[in-house]
């Protein structure tokens, strides 16, 4: 069974949906990588990691969003040259969703912060199922749960290749939010200094 999650950001002004969500059309995953908590920090959102300086992101294809709102609020960064594009809203600095470098990739990991479940405690597991996967445990603060992985395993690994593959297939590539129809951002994503880079990781490691 299938739901429509809705998309909003802190203060409102962008929102979407993402549409046809289900525990099994999508991977949840906490990831604990220094990338993952040097983003927040850039963001000023320290606050959306959790007690092990992970965060809780959705997996899903990019033709699933549908940003009906406040697309001009739409920015892009990278914390190098070759890193992942991680997508925000200029507005309150919501994160959107991390992708590859190129569309060719089908694939966009959604934070918790951009989706809205509802005032239900339990709503997220509903929607998402429970979370799949811990990874890359080797940064993480403290004592972590039982599971955790200290890289990626390989069977997240095959299942993602998995749901780019259904992806491409089913059509659910495209549209992107992310993407125009000649593959090139939307945004110019703003690539930060090995400097920046540097004092953002430094505050994750506290």
């Amino acid at each position: 069974m299938t739901t429509d999650v809705k998309l909003r950001c802190e203060c409102g002004q962008v929102r979407g949906v993402a549409r046809d969500v289900s525990p099994r059309g999508g991977t949840r995953v906490v990831c604990l990588c220094i990338d993952c908590q040097a983003y927040a920090h850039f963001l000023g959102r320290a606050a959306m990691l959790d007690e092990n300086g992970g965060t809780d992101i959705f997996q899903l294809a990019p033709g699933q969003l549908d940003l009906r709102e406040g697309r001009d609020q739409l920015r892009c960064m990278r914390l190098g040259p070759k890193g992942a594009m991680r997508w925000y809203t200029e507005c309150c600095k919501t994160p959107v969703g991390n992708t590859a470098p190129s569309p060719s990739v089908p694939f966009v990991g959604v934070p918790h912060p951009f989706m809205d479940h509802g005032p239900s405690a339990d709503a997220r597991d509903r929607d998402l199922g429970p979370i799949r996967y811990r990874v890359q445990g080797q940064y993480g603060h403290g004592s972590l749960p039982s599971g955790t992985h200290a890289k990626f395993p390989p069977r997240l690994l095959a299942r993602t290749a998995y749901l780019l593959l259904r992806a491409k297939l089913t059509g659910k590539a495209r549209p992107s939010p992310f993407w125009d129809d000649r593959g090139r951002p939307r945004v110019e994503p703003l690539v930060i200094t090995r400097e920046e880079r540097a004092r953002f990781e430094a505050l994750a490691r506290g």
